[in-house]
C-alpha cells in the first residue's frame, strides 16, 4: 500500500513524499523531479527519530508542510487519526534524515511557517482548517497564536465554506499565501484553490485576496475524491498536487496569482486597440435598407483587401446583409449601394413566403425577420456563408449558402446557392462557423445551443443531416464567461493552433456581452488549449451602449493582416466596429495567461505494490 503524504521543494527540485507498505513493514520514502511533473522512478528513503533516536514505524500522517530555515528544513504535520488533532514538527539538514521536535503547542490545525522570514525577530506561521490565523515563535518551539483570523470565509464568493491552510512563498516582497476550500457531496470530495498577498511588514495584513478561484475540480474529476498533497514553486509556475481516489498523483501547473488583479484582468484589453475612429460602418440614413442598424459583420482578408458583409436592418425592419471593403482593414474604401444577399427561402422570411429579388421583399411590406449574424469563411475555391435563418415566427436556426471566390471578389450576389438549413428545427441554433480547413479529412463546424459551443466532424457540407454536436466546449464556473459561450469568428490558424474568438456572457455580468479568446488544438478542434482569463473587448464606449441593445459586443469575423490580428464586432446592435493588436504579442499574452494545466504524472514507484 502507498499512501502520499505532502511535499516540499530544495531549490527547483520539486520532492514528493510518501509512505509505502512492504511485507507488512512501513517506509518513509520520496522522489525527486526537476520540473514538478516528471519525478524519478528510483525512490530514496527518508528517516524519522524522535529524542531517544527511535525510528518512526507507521508515518500515519497527514498534512504535511516544508519549509527551510537556514540551513535546516522545518516539517509540520498531523497525525492521521480523529483522536488527535494536534500538530507536530521535525527538523532535517538534508531532506532525508529527520529529527522530531515534538508537538507543537496550542496549534491543532494544519500549519505552514515562512520560509527564511521573521517578523519583529520572530518566526511567523499561519494555521487553520476552518479559519486561517497566524502565530509568532522567538524559537521554533513555543508559539503564540493570534486570536484574530487574518482570512475568513467570504459570503457570495467563491471560498464561502471552511479554509484550510496550503502553502507560503515569497513573491514580489510580498507573503503570497494558498489555501484550500473543501466541497464534500458524501461521495466525492471537490476543491477551489484561493490566493492571498500579505504585507511582509505586518504579516497580519492582506492586501489582495483573489475574487475567483486559481484553480478549482474540472467538471470531468467532480466524481472523484481528490486530496491535496501541497504545492512548489518552479520557474515563476505554482504547481499543485493533488491525489486521486487514493490512485493518482495529478499536478496542476498554474500563473502564479498577480497581485494587481485590474491589472491582471485588463492585460488583454489595453493589448487590443479599439480603431480610434469606431464605428467603422454605420447606417445610412439615404439607403432604407440599412437605415437604423448595421453590425455583427463577417470578414475575409482576400485580394489585398478585407471583404465585409454585415447584418443591416432599415425601414422594414427585415435583416439582409450588405457588402463593404477596406485596403488597411479599418477604413472602409467601397459600400454597396444595394444588398450582397436577402433572404428567399420560406423559413427566413416574416410570413414564410419566397422571394427572388429585394423589392419583392419590400413590395411584401417587410416584417421582423430575415438573415442575420453572418460568417464568411473560404475553402479552396468556394466562399462559404453561415447565418441565423429567423421567418419571425419559428426559432431560429442555422443556415448556410455558397459562393465561387471568383464570383465573390467581383461581387456577383446572384451566384449565391439556394440555402439551406443545416440545425435542426424545435430549437436555437446559432454562431455557426466553419473551420477553412479539413482536419484529418473532415470539415469542422462550431455552433452554439445554449449555453455551449458545440462541434461536428462532417465528410461533407452538403448537409444532407443537421448538425447534432458530437463535441462540446463549455462556459467556464466562476469565470468572465461562466454563463454562456458562442463562437464568434471563423478560427484562424497561427503557430498555436486555431485561434477563436468568442462571444460570451458571464452570470456576473449577465446584461453584458463581452468578446473574449480561445486557443484551440490544431488537430483535434474540439480541444481548448486555453483561454483568456479576462475578455479582450468589453462594451465600455458610448458606440457600444448607445444603440438598440445597450452593453453588447458581438464579433462574426477576424483576420489577420500585416502580422496583425484585426477583430470585427458589432457595437450596441447598431454599428461595425474595429479592434487591433499584434499577433505575436496577442498570441504569447494568451500562453502567458493560460489556464491551470492538469497533468497525470505517471511513475512506476508511485504504484502500490
Amino acid at each position: 500500500m502507498i499512501k502520499f503524504i505532502g511535499t516540499a521543494q530544495q531549490d527547483k527540485e520539486s520532492i514528493l513524499y510518501y509512505c509505502q507498505s512492504e511485507n507488512g513493514n512501513y517506509f518513509f520514502k520520496f522522489s525527486t523531479s526537476s520540473d514538478g511533473l516528471k519525478f524519478t522512478d528510483k525512490a530514496k528513503y527518508a528517516f524519522v527519530f524522535d529524542q531517544r533516536q527511535q525510528e518512526e514505524q507507521d508515518y500515519n500522517w497527514k498534512n504535511l508542510r516544508v519549509t527551510k530555515q537556514g540551513y535546516e528544513y522545518l516539517m509540520t504535520y498531523k497525525l492521521d487519526s480523529r483522536t488527535n488533532s494536534q500538530v507536530f514538527a521535525a527538523t532535517s539538514t538534508d531532506l532525508t534524515r529527520w529529527q522530531k521536535i515534538g508537538e507543537i503547542n496550542k496549534i491543532k490545525e494544519t500549519a505552514v511557517i515562512v520560509s527564511d522570514f521573521k517578523h519583529n525577530d520572530h518566526y511567523v506561521m499561519y494555521f487553520g482548517e476552518e479559519n486561517i490565523s497566524i502565530a509568532l515563535s522567538a524559537d521554533l518551539k513555543t508559539w503564540k497564536p493570534n486570536t484574530k483570523a487574518v482570512l475568513t470565509p467570504r459570503k457570495d464568493y467563491f471560498d464561502n465554506k471552511d479554509l484550510e491552510i496550503g502553502n507560503v512563498y515569497e513573491i514580489d516582497g510580498l507573503l503570497l499565501l494558498t489555501y484550500y476550500i473543501k466541497q464534500d457531496t458524501g461521495k466525492t470530495t471537490n476543491y477551489s484553490v484561493g490566493a492571498a498577498y500579505f504585507d511582509k511588514t505586518n504579516p497580519e495584513k492582506c492586501v489582495f485576496r483573489s475574487d475567483t478561484p486559481i484553480w478549482e475540480t474540472p467538471v470531468e474529476f467532480s466524481h472523484l475524491r481528490l486530496t491535496p498533497l501541497g504545492s512548489v514553486v518552479i520557474d515563476g509556475e505554482l504547481i499543485l498536487y493533488w491525489m486521486v481516489d487514493d490512485t493518482s498523483i495529478f499536478a496542476v501547473t498554474c500563473k502564479i496569482p498577480v497581485i494587481h488583479e485590474t491589472k491582471y484582468n485588463k492585460v488583454f484589453s489595453t493589448l487590443i486597440k479599439k480603431h480610434k475612429d469606431n464605428p467603422i460602418i454605420a447606417p445610412r440614413s439615404d439607403r432604407p435598407w440599412e437605415s437604423r442598424a448595421t453590425f455583427n459583420s463577417a470578414a475575409i482578408y482576400e485580394d489585398g483587401k478585407v471583404h465585409f458583409l454585415y447584418r443591416a436592418l432599415g425601414d422594414k425592419d427585415l435583416s439582409v446583409l450588405g457588402y463593404a471593403a477596406s485596403k488597411d482593414g479599418v477604413t472602409i474604401d467601397e459600400r454597396s449601394e444595394e444588398p450582397a444577399y436577402i433572404p428567399r427561402e420560406p423559413f427566413e422570411t416574416p410570413g414564410g413566403n419566397c422571394f427572388n429579388s429585394f423589392a419583392e421583399h419590400f413590395a411584401s411590406g417587410g416584417g421582423y425577420g430575415g438573415v442575420e449574424d453572418p460568417r464568411i469563411t473560404r475553402i479552396d475555391d468556394r466562399v462559404y456563408l453561415t447565418y441565423v435563418a429567423f421567418n419571425g415566427a419559428t426559432h431560429p436556426r442555422a443556415a448556410i449558402s455558397s459562393i465561387g471566390i471568383e464570383d465573390f471578389l467581383k461581387k456577383q450576389w446572384d451566384k449565391w446557392v439556394k440555402p439551406k438549413l443545416i440545425s435542426a428545427p424545435g430549437m436555437i441554433n446559432k454562431s455557426a462557423v466553419i473551420l477553412p480547413k479539413k482536419i484529418n479529412g473532415k470539415y469542422v463546424v462550431f455552433h452554439r445551443i445554449y449555453p455551449n459551443i458545440l462541434v461536428d466532424y462532417l465528410d461533407d457540407l452538403e448537409f444532407n443531416e443537421y448538425l447534432k454536436g458530437d463535441y462540446f466546449i463549455a462556459p467556464r464556473k466562476n469565470a468572465w464567461d461562466s454563463k454562456k459561450v458562442g463562437a464568434g469568428a471563423p478560427p484562424l490558424e497561427t503557430k498555436d493552433g486555431w485561434l477563436m474568438i468568442y462571444q460570451s456572457v458571464g452570470y456576473q455580468d449577465p446584461h453584458r456581452y463581452k468578446i473574449g479568446a480561445m486557443m484551440l488544438d490544431k488537430n483535434n478542434p474540439e480541444k481548448v488549449l486555453y483561454r483568456t482569463n479576462a475578455p479582450i473587448i468589453e462594451p465600455d464606449e458610448d458606440y457600444e451602449n448607445d444603440g438598440f441593445k445597450r452593453g453588447v459586443v458581438y464579433p462574426c469575423g477576424a483576420v489577420i493582416m500585416n502580422g496583425n490580428l484585426n477583430v470585427y464586432y458589432g457595437g450596441a446592435d447598431t454599428v461595425v466596429c474595429a479592434a487591433t493588436t499584434n499577433l505575436d504579442e496577442f498570441l504569447d499574452e494568451m500562453k502567458n495567461h493560460q489556464e491551470p494545466k492538469l497533468t497525470k504524472i505517471a511513475n512506476p514507484q508511485f504504484s502500490d505494490k
